[in-house]
């Protein structure tokens, strides 16, 4: 019996397993090539609105707390167009006088035990008068040491609290990120930042401009922000509120 010859391969069978291959690839990179661009668009469309809910997020949250802590406020002692300072017992530190105190005196016990600490102010508040004094030492079991002597007497049951020191101003120390800060008792932290824009104006209960500070009972805030939009660009809000401030 003859050996079987294998048949030989045409040099137009390689030439066409060549080239359908080569096509093939052309396909394959153009696929992977419209697959990536689609994610690349889709990843920046997505970091885009992650920014957008971020700061909207972080705006909200620092313009809520400026509302809240200006509701608190007893009294307002400065307005600007890029700030406002007030008082305000802003950590609800407060109690009640537990034994009478008279004039003099320069400690005194309140029902409350935490939250009294050294170098804070606490105002004492009867039915006649308030006045206020600088504690010397932290509280210990609601036992309050004072800088001076109390000026007039308290009966037990009066009001003592906490008087923080607060104010919220536009720093441009950065000039490429101006920040609204939050400043409680010398001690400031910033709250909104990327502020393209920032004013306050002062008004009174019926919405008229208010020329004294006793005369503010609201504040309009008009504020404009940036972030990135994950695609080399820039990304604005703009938010509009009135915060209102409490009424002695």
């Amino acid at each position: 019996m003859k050996p079987l010859l294998s048949r030989p391969t045409s040099n137009a069978e390689d030439g066409s397993s060549l080239m359908e291959t080569m096509i093939a690839a052309a396909l394959g990179l153009i696929i992977i090539s419209a697959a990536l661009e689609a994610f690349v668009l889709h990843h920046g469309y997505f970091i885009a609105e992650a920014g957008k809910t971020e700061m909207q997020q972080d705006l909200r949250a620092g313009i809520n707390l400026m509302g809240a802590e200006l509701r608190l406020a007893a009294p307002i002692v400065s307005m600007q167009t890029d700030g406002v300072g007030f008082r305000a017992n802003v950590n609800a530190v407060q109690g009640t006088v537990v034994d009478d105190v008279t004039q003099g005196h320069t400690s005194v016990h309140v029902t409350s035990s935490q939250g009294w600490m050294s170098g804070k102010t606490v105002r004492f508040c009867s039915a006649l008068t308030c006045e206020e004094h600088l504690l010397v030492r932290d509280g210990t079991a609601g036992h309050l040491t004072l800088a001076d002597p109390i000026l007039h007497d308290f009966q037990a049951g009066s009001h003592a609290e906490v008087v923080n020191e607060i104010r919220y101003y536009l720093s441009k120390t950065s000039s490429v990120n101006h920040k609204l800060m939050r400043e409680v008792d010398h001690g400031a932290n910033p709250v909104i930042e990327h502020i393209e824009e920032f004013t306050l104006s002062f008004l009174k209960g019926d919405g008229r401009p208010a020329d004294r500070k006793e005369d503010v009972r609201l504040v309009h805030l008009q504020i404009r922000t940036s972030g990135t939009n994950g695609r080399g660009g820039r990304i604005f809000r703009t938010y509009r509120q009135d915060m209102g401030v409490r009424a002695l």
